[in-house]
């Protein structure tokens, strides 16, 4: 049984459901401008998931979530091995309670760029117990300089479970979000005398960000994200004539971070350069 079509116009769970009341086998794949996931099908039951390197029930529920894009079923054998016993009833009522969930949390983690600290250290036995395994994971990718995308990267968990995690955490009262992310707009760094080599910073924009944290007291290297993508780690230092919207690029680096003058830049303090 091959089908294809654009979810603009069926919904994914109803494709799913059609699947399993044909006890189809096969590859039914799901595509759009932000990921490419197939649902792995045996006797028209969803026994494995696949979708930007995550798998299982997890990449499951982000498929049966999608409402937007193309599918394709290639009616053919496969060899994935079943990752979950869940019936399709099971995985659609479950999709949904966690778009209702996520629907909740994003009112307010309104997007990925959040930094936060932990106000907690689980280091210490006797605190780190009243957390779950869950939270405790999460919680060791809490730095301070992590964003949440970061976390979700390196977590190995998917976004759902990390940001469930941080919402409750940070409703509890456990974590604090730090302002670190700011967007200044480029001007070239001129030297009179002797080569400009570092970038400079407003002094009052470097002392915000240790009030935020004075974790980042000492800090003296800066994370650039530019418009086109392009990224890297610049040593900084800080200047009281320097306005607090402004970064001071010297024109080499601007040349390797294919940066223009009046651009505006991304950029945060990085506790651990790499």
């Amino acid at each position: 049984m091959a089908i294809e079509g654009s979810l603009d116009s069926v919904d994914i769970q109803d494709i799913v459901q059609l699947l399993n009341i044909n006890r189809s086998n096969g590859i039914l794949h799901i595509e759009n401008h932000s990921l490419k996931g197939k649902l792995y099908y045996t006797d028209g039951e969803i026994i494995n998931a696949e979708v930007e390197g995550m798998g299982g029930e997890a990449a499951a529920y982000v498929l049966l979530a999608q409402h937007e894009g193309s599918f394709f079923f290639q009616m053919s054998p496969h060899s994935s091995p079943r990752a979950f016993t869940r019936s399709i009833h099971d995985l659609v009522l479950e999709a949904a309670r966690r778009k209702d969930t996520i629907g909740k949390i994003r009112t307010s983690i309104q997007h990925d760029n959040i930094v936060y600290l932990p106000l907690v250290d689980i280091r210490i036995p006797h605190l780190a117990k009243d957390f779950s395994p869950e939270e405790l994971q999460v919680l060791k990718f809490l730095d301070g300089q992590a964003d949440i995308k970061e976390v979700v990267a390196n977590s190995g968990r998917g976004a759902f479970e990390v940001l469930y995690v941080i919402y409750d955490l940070e409703q509890r009262g456990h974590l604090k979000r730090v302002d670190i992310y700011k967007l200044l707009e480029v001007d070239v760094h001129k030297k009179l005398f002797g080569k400009a080599t570092d970038i400079v910073l407003s002094e009052m924009l470097v002392n915000d960000w240790s009030t935020e944290s004075m974790v980042y007291a000492d800090c003296d290297t800066l994370e650039i994200r530019t418009q086109k993508g392009n990224y890297g780690e610049v040593n900084f230092v800080s200047k009281p004539n320097v306005a607090a919207d402004r970064i001071l690029i010297p024109r080499e680096i601007m040349d390797q971070l294919e940066i223009a003058m009046g651009e505006k830049v991304l950029v945060k303090p990085l506790l651990h350069p790499t």
